[in-house]
């Protein structure tokens, strides 16, 4: 048994936006609360709009203290998320280490 969130929810707010031909990334500063070991929830605030030629690409996060590269985020499903589902504001998203996984939950 592991714990998740053991000293609360981190939350982490975008930077800036890269858009390219085949991808959409948010960029995040780094956030102390993520060391080698974590997995569980991230609340995180989408402060960029995605270009509406860029609604039907793939998401991806970029938080250097979390990976050590952008990684894919997708539905509970397992489905990637596009550009036009990720709306300015704050969602929830869980971040399963073990697997590598980012799951947009809201």
């Amino acid at each position: 048994m592991y714990r998740v969130n053991y000293s609360g929810v981190p939350c982490i707010e975008s930077k800036s936006i890269t858009e390219t031909t085949s991808t959409v990334t948010f960029n995040f500063d780094p956030f102390p609360g993520a060391g080698s070991r974590f997995s569980g929830f991230i609340a995180v605030k989408i402060t960029e709009s995605v270009a509406s030629s860029a609604d039907a690409l793939p998401v991806y996060f970029n938080v250097p203290s979390v990976t050590s590269s952008s990684i894919a985020v997708t539905t509970f499903s397992g489905t990637p998320v596009n550009g036009v589902e990720l709306e300015q504001g704050i969602h929830v998203v869980f971040f399963d280490r073990a697997s590598g996984v980012m799951q947009l939950l809201i």
